[in-house]
């Protein structure tokens, strides 16, 4: 029995994602989104209004003080910015809206992406909600996060399942598959590389030495040519003793 409900739950949590994907047409995301030929909506979400939970325990806790009345106050608008940010994963790359008066797009391609990272706050982790973060090869930090989405375990799943079809190879700790199918070619241009610096070190060797045995043949040219005029010095003094 434990095993059919578990199977029963793996299969809603995949329904979810899916009916999500499906209802991405019939959302606002295509308003502002214009897919590539070929590319595909995998799944859309948006930060879940529970996190609005701990936004308001705050305010309500804090009420004998002015910062209190302040954070309730403004509580409308965290609500405004939740309904206005879309998450978007495509079969090529992921996207991000956020705006309430202006409309901000970011986007990372999936062969761009080095690292995905998940995280919980206090309120996420008992009210079922994260953060995914997503980085790319020689960032400092994230380029863009999926704030405050629900089944963010499952998403970050997706996430990599996707990256494993379009580049082949990237894994479960979101390791990017078309940095993984560049690296041979990397390797190719290293051994290049260090063939051309084992040459120029060798080109470099041979010239030292030709260097060094002109300089000997120098020396040895000297050293002969010493004792003969050292000869004729005596010489001269003996013919001019003789006279």
């Amino acid at each position: 029995m434990s095993g059919d409900s578990d199977a029963s739950a793996d299969g809603e949590a995949g329904d979810s994602l899916t009916d999500r994907a499906a209802a991405a047409t019939d959302s606002d995301v295509s308003e502002w989104l214009s897919l590539e030929p070929g590319e595909e909506v995998v799944w859309v979400g948006e930060p879940t209004k529970l996190r609005m939970v701990g936004t308001l325990v705050t305010g309500v806790v804090l009420i004998p003080f002015l910062i209190g009345i302040v954070i309730l106050l403004f509580s409308p608008l965290s609500y405004l910015g939740i309904k206005h940010t879309d998450y978007v994963v495509t079969n090529r790359s992921l996207y991000v809206k956020q705006g309430i008066l202006s409309t901000n797009i970011e986007s990372v391609d999936l062969d761009r992406i080095q690292n995905t990272e998940f995280t919980q706050s206090f309120w996420g982790t008992q009210l079922g909600f994260g953060t995914i973060e997503i980085s790319t090869a020689g960032s400092s930090g994230a380029d863009i996060s999926f704030d405050d989405v629900e089944d963010a375990r499952d998403v970050r799943e997706e996430i990599s399942r996707v990256q494993r079809e379009f580049g082949g190879g990237g894994g479960r700790d979101g390791t990017g598959g078309g940095s993984d199918d560049r690296a041979p070619g990397r390797r190719a241009a290293s051994a290049d590389q260090l063939e051309e610096l084992v040459a120029e070190l060798r080109a470099t060797r041979e010239a030292l030495e030709r260097v060094e045995a002109r300089m000997g043949e120098r020396s040895d040219g000297r050293s002969d040519d010493a004792p003969g005029e050292a000869t004729d010095g005596a010489d001269a003094v003996t013919s001019d003793e003789g006279n």
